[in-house]
């Protein structure tokens, strides 16, 4: 498999054989008895029907008009292929730049008239004689069902070619799967049309409990596949535009198992720069360089913690671009800064930086003068048609490899100056914009700031974006408590869909939030992969100071809580990388076999034991529920019997949140924005009842050392019968930013515990019971 073009900066992953050798060999002892059957078979008449060809890694089925490419594609997946009028492999911008299928052990199988292909994660097989499927887990259980092929005895049509692919299904059962995007406020999705809008994200993927997770490509990523329940209900039809088809087929037992199995197959999500963990504060209509400098001023007055701001057109025009003409302007600053705003942007970049502050810097894929637009069209690099925000066609086709190049050199400039990230706006022109946007401001920042990693928050994503360093945000929504609800189902299905980083307009875009309303979103935005507020221009910004007393406090309180977890959320997003497990977690992930967690989105995790569950609506009070185990409230030694839920009640100020039995929790000191850190000594948060265990990694927070092994690792083990700490260091790296002291406090409902220690390379300690 490969990228759609040799650009692309993603770092593959050498596939190590000595991995899977445990599962290898059981996968050996449970396919020996089928192949040694399966040679009696294999000059059956049924086969002879239908030529059979070897090709790499798999089988191909000549059918009268059509092709059928049975192939272990991955470690993780197989492949199953309809292909007409010869049509070649998909080189598809969804699956990641890898040559692990050179690496995948796989053997062939013919039984009783079937032939297919079988490797460590199970087996595709099909019936030539009568063109039904099956895909089979590594046990042998049929995970889908037989279910037969479109007619692959009739031509495509030449109007409009599409392949149907049929996946059985057991009819008792719902089609009930997970992992399709944001297109609904569910979990739970039936149905999915892939593509993409303001704020939504809608992907030709799934995981169902039957077992497994799919995937759908087509010979056209711009016209992904779709797929819906079958009339007959006993099948999920999959619609793929064009000649070609191909679905990833990935054996999967969990949730968790298929987030991790896709995250190999479109890519891992690398760890992005520390400092978009902390408070990111976004604004629309600033007016002049006094007011940016005095807001700064006002956060470190106020000490409320902020780690960057997101700045909107003002930063490089003097007027948004929506009233230009089709021809645009003379003069208009697609690439450059607007002075009225920032008399040196150079300058004042340096000046914030120095101040601990990030400039990140909004985007547009279009132009506005007159005589690069021109240039454009000429060269044929704009898409004839555009539709979002009702802007006349000037956007830019970033599909081409050629309008990438020259857009890479009019960046260089500002990537340069520092500019620390991109907010790419209004990309919804194709499926594969953002994706193809995002390649090329990759290849600039390797070119003109090498070796620094990659942030950009996008309105939208397709298959595979996340492995250049981009996060999404959900778009234009209104500031209300029924949207504000319903932005965390959004993000959990983005975390399901191969997105981990997702965000909002914390206070909502257009509309002023209420002092409670803002509070609450905030709190809430404690527990989203990135903290952002923004708004639009003819409303209030979304300052902490503007909404009274008793809000600013309630804000800053949560701002110091996000910013004490950096060191937690930091840590996950190595795990997120290495294993493709997302930060924001429903609670079905974890609790797979709890009904009460299949579709709650009003409440989620934190990695596999942190609960958050903010007060989503008016009034201060929500019900909890808690899976079963023990519960801790945070912070506290109030224990909580799992399997039930409760009725919360909590002050403007407070958010639910909850802490697993079993649970090291890390937290930093409360900083004025990452470049303090360490800042102080670590608090490692020890919730009793089961022996835990966490990793905590460090490393410079902004370069790509890390892919190079530049971290450095401490594992904590607590001991519940001994009631000891122990930990263990790995890793070179040691710069300034290093925690060298830590304390240790045991929340238990007998008491408080506690112990200071330096961190050293290994070590243990006993915490002892505090006076009450």
């Amino acid at each position: 498999m490969n990228d759609t073009s040799t650009e692309s900066a993603s770092a593959t992953t050498e596939f190590n054989l000595r991995k899977i050798q445990p599962q290898l060999a059981r996968f050996c002892f449970r396919t020996q008895a089928l192949v040694l059957l399966g040679m009696v078979c294999m000059a059956s008449d049924a086969v002879a029907q239908t030529s059979i060809k070897h090709i790499k890694n798999g089988l191909r089925l000549e059918f009268k008009t059509a092709q059928v490419e049975l192939v272990a594609a991955t470690p993780e997946a197989l492949r199953l292929s309809v292909i007409y009028n010869h049509q070649g492999p998909i080189n598809s911008s969804f699956l990641a730049p890898t040559d692990q299928e050179n690496s995948v052990t796989w053997r062939e199988i013919r039984l009783d008239g079937w032939v297919g292909v079988a490797s460590q994660i199970g087996s595709l097989m099909m019936n030539p004689e009568n063109g039904e499927w099956r895909l089979q887990d590594a046990d042998g259980k049929v995970i889908i069902p037989e279910h037969k092929l479109s007619d692959l005895s009739q031509p495509l049509s030449a109007d409009d070619p599409r392949i149907k692919i049929q996946l059985g299904w057991d009819k008792e059962n719902p089609v009930d799967v997970y992992g399709c995007g944001n297109g609904v406020t569910s979990l739970i999705q039936h149905e999915a049309r892939a593509g993409v809008s303001n704020g939504k994200a809608v992907l030709p993927y799934f995981w169902a409990r039957a077992g497994y997770a799919v995937l759908g490509v087509t010979v056209d990523d711009n016209r992904p596949a779709s797929w819906q329940k079958a009339a007959s209900g006993d099948s999920v039809e999959w619609n793929f535009p064009g000649a070609r088809a191909d679905l990833y087929l990935m054996p999967a037992a969990t949730l968790k198992d298929a987030t991790a199995a896709y995250a190999k197959l479109t890519g891992a999500a690398p760890v992005p720069p520390r400092w978009t963990f902390g408070y990111l504060q976004s604004r629309w209509g600033w007016t002049n360089q006094i007011e940016v400098e005095a807001a700064l001023k006002r956060f470190h007055d106020l000490k409320i913690p902020v780690d960057a701001f997101i700045f909107d057109f003002e930063w490089y025009t003097r007027k948004p671009d929506y009233e230009l003409s089709n021809e645009g302007e003379d003069g208009f600053a697609d690439f450059g800064w607007n002075t009225n705003l920032f008399r040196d942007l150079p300058d004042e970049i340096k000046k914030f930086k120095s101040e601990g502050l990030r400039f990140v810097a909004i985007r547009k894929p279009r132009l506005g003068d007159k005589d690069l637009l021109a240039m454009a069209r000429e060269k044929q690099w704009d898409l004839k048609s555009h539709t979002t925000e009702n802007v006349p066609a000037r956007d830019l086709d970033f599909n081409l490899a050629e309008v990438r190049q020259w857009y890479i050199e009019q960046l260089a400039p500002l990537i340069e100056m520092g500019i620390a990230g991109w907010w790419n706006d209004e990309g919804e022109s194709t499926y594969t914009t953002y994706y193809n946007w995002n390649l090329a401001e990759r290849i600039a920042m390797d070119r003109y700031r090498p070796n620094a990693r990659l942030w950009t928050l996008n309105r939208a994503y397709s298959p595979g974006t996340q492995r250049f360093g981009a996060a999404t945000w959900t778009g234009d929504i209104n500031s209300s408590w029924e949207v504000f609800h319903e932005t965390p189902v959004h993000l959990l299905n983005w975390s399901l869909a191969g997105m981990p980083y997702g965000t909002c307009d914390i206070g909502g875009f257009f509309g002023n939030p209420s002092d409670e309303l803002i509070s609450r979103w905030m709190e809430a935005g404690v527990f989203f992969p990135i903290m952002r507020t923004h708004s639009e221009v003819h409303y209030q910004p979304h300052f902490p100071w503007l909404y009274g007393a008793d809000a600013m406090d309630a804000i800053r309180k949560a701002i110091e809580l996000r910013t004490r977890l950096i060191p937690y959320y930091y840590s996950l997003a190595y795990q997120t990388f290495e294993t493709g497990i997302p930060l924001m977690r429903p609670l079905v992930m974890e609790f797979p076999d709890d009904p009460r967690v299949a579709n709650l989105t009003d409440e989620w995790l934190m990695g596999d034991s942190f609960l958050a569950a903010p007060i989503l609506k008016e009034g201060g009070r929500r019900s909890v529920y808690f899976p079963a185990g023990d519960w801790y409230l945070f912070g506290s030694t109030n224990r909580l019997q799992g399997s039930r839920s409760i009725e919360v009640t909590a002050a403007l100020d407070e958010i639910p949140t909850y802490v697993r039995a079993g649970t090291i929790l890390p937290l930093g000191p409360i900083i004025q924005n990452v470049t303090e850190q360490p800042g102080g000594p670590l608090e490692l948060q020890i919730y009793p009842g089961k022996d835990a265990s966490f990793t905590l990694i460090e490393d410079d927070g902004v370069t790509q050392n890390y892919l190079k092994g530049a971290t450095r690792r401490t594992t904590f083990h607590w001991d519940d019968s001994k009631r000891e700490l122990n930990w263990k260091r790995e890793g070179s790296y040691s710069g300034k930013d290093v925690f060298k002291e830590m304390r240790v406090v045991v929340f238990d409902s007998r008491g408080i515990s506690e112990a200071t220690s330096s961190l050293t390379s290994s070590g243990s300690v006993q915490p002892k019971p505090q006076p009450h």
